[in-house]
């Protein structure tokens, strides 16, 4: 074989074999403890929970989550940059000059953490864009997970890439039974008062939500309880492919920052998942390199059937994707169309954060859905009825 024979052999073998790790893993995990899965039993109402939403500034944005807010939930706080106006909450603003080791998102929720404590038994977290329509309880653990749900604002891609996540992210279900929950989804997150208190927001990080949950379970002196609870709380999808590859290279740089908090065999779990994740946007240039002519690829009939193989998994996470969003008909066939298209996608943003960490943290812009709305009906021909 020639020095570029050799050459692509080599890195077409190394990504099968962590595309290889990462799926079997994520097969693991779903044929061990998703197929299990029980809701767990709720037993706190709406008078132990306070609601605290952290905003940068959006005012319409966060009117928005707090107008959808069930009425049961009637403690509510909004944690803003700026001063805004919220009918339905007491605004928060985090003064400037305020000192903590956390940053960004962390800092402000830290600052409300010592400035106005909690009263109630669990705080739950919202993002500026999470929409709860409505509430049913909690369960009695430390921390509780509720499911996203992606909603389109502005760019129908993204919202695709978005369904093929949540495929994936099936296995989110599984985390309350393993030692440590690989990772939390910040918009809509239950903590309990007293482990906030004792865990704090007081740690400089990309990806805080997680990291707090990383946190309990390493340092506490018992390891906390963490449920998933299949209630949906929706988040709007990024509203271009460049916020979401922006977001997605926040992500990987944050979880390879701070996975050496956890033990050794996770960081190695979460290095390969890392890898095959992030590989894949350049996994289309390799594959025409090895159809090209005169490119002799080492056992290349046995990998091309493997590849077939994994790439099986793309589509079994976009229809699982589609069962858990439920999208209009034609979005689940562009869904299931695009598959392999929006696996890519959703993946340049990870290797730009491998190869190139941010030194910033970007907020992903949000859409604001009331003036959206407003145009859409103001555009929209009278019926004959009205």
């Amino acid at each position: 074989m020639e020095a570029t024979d050799i050459l692509v052999s080599v890195v077409l073998w190394v990504v099968l074999s962590l595309y290889v790790a990462g799926n079997l893993y994520w097969v693991y995990q779903v044929i061990a403890r998703v197929v299990s899965y029980n809701p767990p039993p709720l037993e706190h109402g709406g008078d132990a929970v306070e609601v605290r939403i952290v905003t940068i500034g959006n005012e319409a944005v966060v009117a928005e989550t707090v107008r959808n807010l069930p009425t049961e939930l009637d403690r509510r706080y909004v944690i803003s940059e700026e001063p805004i106006d919220v009918p339905g909450a007491e605004v928060l603003v985090v003064p400037d000059e305020f000192e903590s080791e956390a940053v960004n998102k962390g800092r402000a929720i830290e600052w409300a953490r010592q400035a106005v404590p909690c009263q109630r038994e669990y705080v739950l977290y919202l993002d500026e864009d999470s929409h709860m329509t409505e509430f049913d309880g909690l369960p009695d653990s430390d921390i509780v997970q509720f499911t996203e749900q992606p909603r389109r604002t502005t760019s129908l891609l993204t919202h695709l890439c978005e369904i093929n996540r949540m495929g994936f992210q099936i296995e989110q279900r599984g985390f309350q039974s393993i030692s440590i929950p690989l990772y939390t989804w910040g918009g809509g997150v239950a903590i309990r008062r007293s482990i906030e208190e004792q865990v704090t927001w007081e740690y400089p990080t990309l990806i805080e939500d997680t990291v707090f949950t990383w946190r309990a379970f390493v340092n506490l002196p018992e390891q906390p309880s963490f449920s998933v609870l299949p209630e949906k709380i929706s988040g709007q999808s990024p509203p271009s492919l460049s916020a979401m590859i922006r977001q997605r290279r926040r992500w990987i740089s944050g979880s390879r920052e701070d996975n050496t908090l956890l033990s050794l065999d996770r960081v190695i779990m979460y290095g390969l998942r890392d890898l095959s994740w992030s590989v894949t946007g350049v996994v289309p240039l390799f594959v025409i390199l090895g159809n090209l002519p005169g490119v002799d690829v080492f056992a290349w009939q046995i990998h091309r059937a493997v590849s077939l193989v994994l790439l099986s998994f793309v589509f079994l996470w976009v229809a699982v994707g589609v069962r858990q969003v439920r999208p209009t008909a034609r979005v689940a066939v562009l869904s299931l169309v695009l598959a392999p298209m929006t696996s890519v996608l959703h993946s340049v943003g990870a290797l730009w954060g491998l190869v190139s960490p941010p030194d910033s943290f970007d907020v992903t812009e949000k859409a604001d859905e009331t003036s959206d709305q407003e145009a859409t009906q103001r555009s929209q021909p009278l019926s004959t009825d009205d």
